[in-house]
């Protein structure tokens, strides 16, 4: 199943109108829509694959001469488009679930604020009432198996549901919830359940193996 790492919506010009990331590692907005935009126009006319500091890099399935996948290593970015606003997805997949819910976004978003975008004058907070939404179209993919939970000390144990005491004595900062699973064997499903329990409580963080932001860097 594909999992997500990070969700943007950027205007027709460049400017971020919103942005999630679904885990702790956080990116600055600007850096990733200015790296979208900047890739988009360099590789309209591109077919095929470029080679960036000796590393491939594909751009593919263009409709209407506009990109819709940056395809790196374990890394995609899919692109989707509305009349004035794309939404762009970091993500281990090219799914037809994952891009149905951004149209589904784009769609709520040009119907609850078409004529504002038709000239936005940069005002963020119009668009704050749409976080749960995204949270709800999108959460399914946003956890893997890969990710490593990492404790918070700072959270005594005894704030922690007593039947969560053994997967957070086991969260080392090492293991990753696929590892934790064989660990106490338990299904990793159940694990990722425990997991957003222990979250919920602020016992437990979430690391990424794999940091969007030296993608972006080292393709800039």
């Amino acid at each position: 199943m594909a999992k997500l790492y990070s969700l943007y919506v950027v205007y027709r010009d460049g400017r971020t109108l919103l942005q999630k990331d679904f885990q702790i590692e956080n990116m600055e907005p600007d850096l990733v829509t200015g790296f979208l935009s900047a890739v988009s126009m360099f590789l309209s006319d591109l077919v095929g694959r470029i080679s960036q500091d000796g590393q491939q890099l594909r751009a593919l399935e263009r409709e209407d001469g506009r990109l819709r996948i940056i395809d790196r290593e374990d890394v995609k970015i899919l692109l989707e488009y509305g009349k004035n606003i794309y939404v762009a997805v970091f993500s281990t997949d090219d799914l037809k679930a994952i891009r149905d819910r951004m149209r589904a976004l784009i769609n709520i978003l040009e119907r609850q604020h078409g004529k504002l975008l038709e000239n936005w004058l940069g005002d963020l907070s119009h668009f704050h009432e749409l976080t749960p939404q995204i949270d709800l179209l999108f959460r399914p993919f946003a956890v893997s198996e890969r990710y490593v939970p990492i404790r918070v000390h700072t959270v005594p144990k005894g704030q922690v549901p007593e039947e969560l005491h053994s997967l957070l004595d086991a969260v080392d900062g090492t293991q990753s919830i696929q590892d934790l699973a064989d660990t106490l064997q338990l299904p990793v499903f159940q694990v990722m359940l425990d997991y957003f329990t222990l979250q919920k409580h602020g016992a437990v963080q979430l690391e990424r193996r794999l940091a969007i932001e030296q993608l972006v860097r080292s393709t800039t």
